[in-house]
């Protein structure tokens, strides 16, 4: 491969290590903030690193940098938000995409979605974490799991006691929650958190 600019490295090494803490690649903006240059720049670097065979990118997604010939991860997609409190939104469309593990995901159906709120810190699911969801794993009780209940997601405990599901927040000051109409979407196997410098 062709050799590297001085900027050029150190944008490479600011890629491999916020992939190394993250699990998921940077967003050119992000690459941006941290050098304190514009995207413009940022984005002749990204070029340069891809025609000098260091990179791929695919301009269609907001984290599509990669690494060529990466094996071993597979694309999650971001479904949008789930509230950790009380109810937010309906699970939308992919507006993003994780790189996990194919360890973790080992062939299951998964999605992943963005935390907000505070109800499940106790249990280290902070508000702006990514969490990924298995469609596959049957939850036991203890477990978290993303449910909607009347139509709205949430990301709680789940606990099942003489046939009646229950959602609890780790967060004391948020009452149990059950209904006759909760369906559990998926089983939490993975969390991911942003860098935020």
């Amino acid at each position: 491969m062709k050799e590297l600019t001085e900027k050029q490295r150190k944008v490479l090494n600011f890629i491999n290590e916020f992939y190394a803490d993250n699990a998921m690649m940077p967003t050119v903006r992000e690459i941006a903030g941290h050098f304190k240059l514009s995207i413009g720049s940022i984005q002749q670097h990204l070029n340069s690193l891809q025609t000098k065979g260091y990179l791929t990118k695919r301009d269609s997604i907001s984290r599509g940098i990669d690494f060529p010939n990466r094996q071993n991860f597979t694309p999650v997609a971001v479904l949008g938000s789930v509230h950790a409190g009380t109810f937010l939104e309906q699970i939308e469309d992919a507006s993003d995409y994780v790189y996990i593990n194919t360890n973790v995901t080992r062939n299951r159906k998964c999605f992943a979605l963005k935390v907000k709120g505070d109800s499940m810190e106790p249990s280290g699911i902070f508000e702006g974490d990514t969490i990924v969801v298995s469609k596959e794993d049957k939850p036991y009780n203890g477990d978290v799991v993303v449910a909607l209940v009347d139509g709205e997601s949430a990301v709680k405990l789940f606990y099942k006691e003489n046939g009646r599901i229950f959602l609890k927040s780790s967060n004391t000051k948020y009452p149990v929650i059950t209904s006759d109409n909760i369906e559990i979407v998926g089983k939490l196997i993975y969390l991911v958190r942003e860098y935020k410098g």
